[in-house]
């Protein structure tokens, strides 16, 4: 596996020591590169195990990551949301919307994010390799802190190769279907292709090792509290862009739902929203205006975990506006007509959702009735608000649906379900005309689209359900040889196959 880049005694900082920072939490946030360092001189100290920590979260950032593909980029474009990309585009996007991963730019794209999610589980092994026998180095509870984060890191990044890379849980069984290495150590040789169910087990015992160990802080500090804070003790804070132990907790929820263990599902999901650690914008107050200093369009009050995107304005600027009289070809928009409909603007109620196009707060921009873009990662001049600088990861919306997916009745479900719906302003469903599971499912469906536009949930809701057929889609009938990435070309060279 040709992921690790190391030349025995070195490693490639991903930043430069916290212990620096002078002036607000965002330089913590914003910090830059270093250069090289020996091993034994980065982890002679906790400061040293903090800083490749928090390199973790920086790669994680990166645009072949969670800083966009993994987010609004590809996974998105696959799931059909992007009507720009409907016509015969030959960019990279265009050819990813008819599944083409023969295509260079394509292949270029997917090995690009294999390689960046692996090279990251390295850092996590890395940190993990020695931590046990500094254990002595660090004071209160950062030893629990940087050893379960990176546990919680390393179970992340593999369960989402893992849906990427693999077959649909429904599409063929755990036991036989090879998957994606699991790698618990820190080296260059290629690992082994495990089945589905070998790598969902090792998730499973990372994350359960990870939230014993974070349960020792179980502190929630809200991101928008925290943007002028000029104090130089910064680890314990900015929590909602760290995986803390309720973001281990929700990621559990999740694994479990697509292994199809609803009982436990349910269990963490529950656990999530009962904390009240997190809670839904307010509908009637909350604003969206990029240029206002409070403006929280990405409702960052119900991140259990985000990815903080420093240069997140040159992205935004360059797929989700144009200074040009008409569309530009990287532009990442859709028409009017589908928002109208996948927001059911015509059903009773329903304009005002404050996710949709008509709502008095409108997180869309129109340029014209064919050609919408969403504003919710517009960034305006506001330093300080870094509401204006967050990618979501996982959202508290995102444990109802889960719960009203594992629930035992309908009725039960939809009481979660209603939540969600109550808080973005539009009317609860009723358990006489939601009566059977069939229904459920097309309603979570809707749920799924409005709420994670642009945030590539979707995708994996389309493959975790095998759906046959996707709206609005240019691709054609889905089947594994779409749902399932390609390996990158190299791997297979180097034995992964």
């Amino acid at each position: 596996m040709k992921i690790i880049y190391n030349n025995k005694n070195y490693i490639v900082l991903l930043m430069i020591g916290l212990g620096i920072l002078t002036q607000s939490c965002n330089k913590w946030l914003d910090v830059q590169p270093s250069t090289q360092t020996t091993e034994e001189k980065q982890f002679s100290s906790e400061q040293g195990y903090k800083d490749a920590l928090i390199g973790i979260y920086q790669k994680m950032a990166q645009a072949n990551s969670y800083g966009k593909e993994l987010s609004y980029g590809c996974l998105d474009v696959l799931a059909q949301l992007y009507q720009s990309k409907s016509n015969a585009n030959t960019d990279t996007y265009g050819q990813m919307a008819r599944y083409n991963y023969t295509d260079a730019t394509v292949k270029s794209t997917l090995s690009s994010l294999w390689t960046t999610q692996y090279s990251t589980i390295a850092q996590a092994n890395y940190i993990l390799k020695d931590i046990d026998a500094d254990k002595g180095l660090f004071t209160g509870v950062n030893y629990q802190l940087v050893k379960g984060e990176a546990l919680a890191t390393r179970a992340l990044l593999h369960f989402d190769l893992l849906r990427l890379f693999a077959a649909s849980p429904v599409a063929s069984p755990a036991e036989e279907s090879s998957s994606i290495p699991y790698m618990t150590a820190f080296t260059v040789n290629p690992g082994k292709v495990l089945s589905r169910a070998e790598v969902l087990a090792l998730l499973e015992k990372d994350l359960k090792e990870a939230e014993a160990l974070l349960a020792v802080y179980p502190t929630i500090d809200q991101i928008k509290d925290n943007a002028a804070n000029t104090s130089l003790e910064v680890f314990t804070m900015f929590r909602q862009n760290r995986l803390n132990v309720w973001a281990v907790k929700a990621l559990l929820a999740r694994v479990y739902l697509y292994r199809g263990d609803k009982v436990n599902a349910l269990k963490y999901a529950k656990e999530v929203i009962d904390s009240q650690k997190f809670e839904f914008v307010n509908g009637n107050t909350n604003t969206v205006n990029a240029t206002s200093a409070t403006s929280n369009a990405i409702f960052s009050t119900e991140h259990i975990f985000s990815i903080y995107k420093s240069n997140l304005k040159d992205l935004s600027d360059r797929y989700f506006k144009t200074e040009a009289g008409a569309p530009e070809n990287e532009d990442l928009f859709t028409t009017l007509t589908n928002l109208n409909s996948w927001y059911e603007i015509a059903v009773a109620g329903h304009a005002i959702d404050i996710r949709g196009p008509q709502a008095s707060n409108s997180r869309w921009n129109q340029f014209n009735a064919t050609t919408v873009y969403n504003t919710k990662y517009y960034v305006g001049n506001n330093v300080t608000n870094v509401n204006q600088k967050l990618v979501p990861v996982i959202k508290l919306s995102e444990m109802y649906y889960i719960a009203a997916e594992a629930s035992e009745t309908l009725e039960q479900a939809l009481s979660y379900l209603n939540k969600v719906r109550t808080a973005r302003l539009i009317p609860a469903l009723s358990a006489s005309t939601i009566n059977t599971p069939t229904l459920l499912e097309g309603e979570l469906f809707k749920e799924y689209r409005k709420d994670f536009y642009a945030e590539g949930q979707l995708w994996y809701y389309y493959k975790r359900k095998n759906y046959s057929t996707l709206q609005n889609t240019v691709g054609g009938t889905m089947d594994n040889s779409k749902y399932v990435f390609p390996l990158p070309d190299n791997e297979i060279e180097f034995g992964l196959n």
